[in-house]
């Protein structure tokens, strides 16, 4: 009975990851409650790989968590490209007449930089990466090849969020149902990005994972609003996000993942050379 349950649980994997990382993450919401908890797919990811691969699988995912070594570029990568596609996003927006954005962060607070990076991680990318990059990612490559997958993780991620659309302090409930499937494209964008940068460090999920999901949060939050951290200590109001900046950076996003999907010939990275253990490991 037990291995035929373990049969079954290897087999629908992803279905199974999904539905805990549901169950868990919108637990207040479905409660009745306010938006949801964001450790639900760190903790349903380290769950499903206990559960097929065991202690094996626990370690192989302690080994890509603490890959730090991957050379100087990578890091550079996975800290700015997020950074610098927005830049490019801005600079477009403000030729076609929208408004420069104000980096708040910046001129008041960018002696806070590294403490809001530290900070942020706890209450992001730590809460997700075990789940969609540590277990989701390889489980899907190894199915699907690198393009897919990517695709699939990012629908799904984007709409993991959904309950943020439904609480009013949330940035998602400006974006608002009728611009979804825009923030479905970004998600996707992003899932692509870091799924080139994780290929290309050898399944480092600490830094093409943790890093650059971090990265791109922060990069979002110091040049799209006006928030600072004291801002977000206070409980002060939401800032107003810029629509049309959003819709352009989404749309520049799509264009730099289109290019690297082409440029990788629709493997971003999974057919890089490094030794056949990584490309078989997270299961």
């Amino acid at each position: 009975m037990k291995a035929a349950i373990l049969a079954l649980l290897k087999r629908h994997a992803f279905i199974v990851f999904v539905t805990l990382t549901v169950l868990i993450s919108w637990f207040p919401w479905y409660t009745r409650g306010v938006g949801f908890l964001v450790f639900g797919p760190s903790i349903a990811g380290l769950v499903m790989i206990a559960l097929t691969s065991g202690k094996k699988g626990l370690r192989d995912l302690g080994q890509r968590a603490l890959r730090w070594r991957v050379g100087f570029l990578w890091w550079a990568v996975a800290l700015f490209f997020t950074g610098l596609t927005l830049l490019l996003s801005i600079a477009i927006n403000t030729i076609w007449g929208g408004t420069l954005p104000s980096f708040t962060f910046f001129r008041q607070e960018w002696y806070l930089i590294p403490v809001f990076f530290l900070l942020t991680i706890i209450g992001g990318p730590l809460g997700e990466e075990f789940g969609w990059r540590g277990f989701a990612l390889p489980h899907l490559q190894r199915q699907w090849g690198a393009m897919a997958a990517s695709i699939v993780i990012g629908i799904v991620w984007a709409l993991w969020h959904l309950p943020l659309f439904f609480q009013s302090d949330s940035i998602h409930y400006q974006i608002g149902l009728s611009l979804l499937p825009i923030y479905v494209v970004g998600e996707i964008v992003l899932a692509i990005i870091i799924t080139w940068v994780y290929n290309q460090t050898g399944s480092s999920l600490l830094v093409g994972g943790i890093i650059l999901h971090n990265a791109d949060n922060f990069w979002a939050t110091t040049l799209l609003t006006t928030d600072t951290l004291t801002s977000a200590f206070q409980g002060g109001a939401q800032s107003q996000l810029d629509m049309q900046l959003y819709i352009v950076s989404t749309a520049v996003g799509a264009l730099v993942a289109l290019t690297l999907a082409i440029a990788t010939k629709w493997q971003l990275g999974l057919s890089a050379a490094r030794p056949k253990s990584l490309q078989q490991s997270g299961e």
